[in-house]
């Protein structure tokens, strides 16, 4: 296995080519979550992995409650299946909580202040979804003066632990609702499954990959790491790329067609903070990418308006005919997923 060996396996193991899945909450549950504290661009995360997918399908599973937007591994948002979100919160929200004690000291947020404003705000929606600024009425109603800081930090709270999670969009408007309205009981893991499991997911679906990217992806120590993996043998295989040790789906579904690649480089436009370009810590790119042949070659930015999306991409290096065309083709699959007429300048 090479390095390029690795970024083409990547792209097959993410979705990101060759995949199979159509259904927005499914692909969230197989990857086990993906990061999103960019709404939009987390939208054609997932939707650049779901066949024939647009941007009011992944509102409707969010809608729904098949997939949630919540704080789980990384003081961030991530989309979640709701199937997940319990075990997930159970085996990352308290070291979230920890990391949010300074912040609680510095702003003078107590453990009574925290607790009043659960108490609150999971009376508040019993009564059905609420927005932002209804919880903030609500708290002030009942003596709980918040900035929009502290407001922030009183509903991660709530979320870590597990009383509160996304709801229903009022427009564009994003609520809250009582997680147990959102979120069956559906596995009882103890802390060892849990880490074994969220390995396993991130493995398949992100493999090639060490052990340490998956340490620094998923906010775990290295030993507890190290539990998990040894759980998992069964399931993933592995090569020493490097001096380094890749672990990978070892099933052969993920395998790429070599001489296809080989004949016909591929290009993707791929949203910030996606998964290919942020799973890997040595290898994290925070803007919109172009990627060519697994590789980061350059960014993109658009401009959305009524009935309309401009794209404007940056290249890194020259093109020949056949990646102009492949990034025509992207670009028509953006704006078809967006629902919107395409308008891209001239390269």
């Amino acid at each position: 296995m090479t390095s390029q060996d690795i970024a083409f396996l990547r792209l097959f193991s993410q979705q990101i080519t060759g995949g199979s899945f159509t259904d927005p909450a499914a692909l969230v549950k197989w990857m086990g979550c993906i990061r999103a504290e960019d709404f939009t661009a987390a939208k054609w995360a997932v939707g650049h992995r779901v066949q024939d997918s647009t941007d009011n399908m992944i509102e409707r599973a969010l809608n729904e409650g098949r997939i949630l937007w919540s704080y789980v591994l990384q003081p961030v948002k991530h989309f979640v299946s709701s199937d997940d979100i319990r075990w997930m919160l159970a085996l990352t929200a308290p070291r979230l909580k920890m990391i949010n004690q300074g912040l609680y000291r510095s702003l003078g947020i107590g453990e009574e202040m925290l607790r009043k404003s659960r108490r609150i705000m999971t009376r508040a929606l019993e009564k059905g979804h609420m927005t932002r600024t209804q919880l903030s009425a609500a708290l002030k109603d009942d003596d709980i003066e918040v900035d929009e800081i502290r407001l922030g930090l009183l509903l991660m709270d709530a979320e870590l632990d597990g009383l509160i999670c996304s709801g229903s969009m009022e427009g564009r408007t994003f609520t809250y609702t009582l997680l147990e309205d959102r979120a069956r009981v559906t596995h009882h893991y103890d802390k060892a499954e849990a880490i074994a499991e969220l390995a396993r997911r991130y493995f398949l679906s992100r493999g090639p990959a060490t052990t340490y990217d998956f340490s620094v992806w998923s906010g775990l120590r290295p030993a507890d790491v190290g539990r998990g993996m040894e759980m998992n043998k069964r399931w993933l295989g592995n090569e020493m790329v490097g001096g380094q040790v890749y672990w990978f789906d070892p099933s052969g579904r993920n395998d790429p067609d070599r001489e296809r690649f080989n004949r016909d480089p591929s290009l993707f436009l791929l949203p910030a903070f996606d998964e290919l370009t942020m799973a890997y810590p040595n290898n994290r790119i925070f803007r919109p990418a172009v990627v060519i042949d697994g590789q980061v070659s350059g960014s993109w930015t658009y401009t959305s308006g009524k009935g309309m999306v401009k794209i404007k991409v940056t290249r890194s290096t020259g093109w020949s005919g056949h990646l102009n065309k492949a990034m025509q083709k992207e670009a028509e699959r953006y704006s078809a997923f967006l629902g919107k007429r395409l308008i891209l300048p001239p390269a």
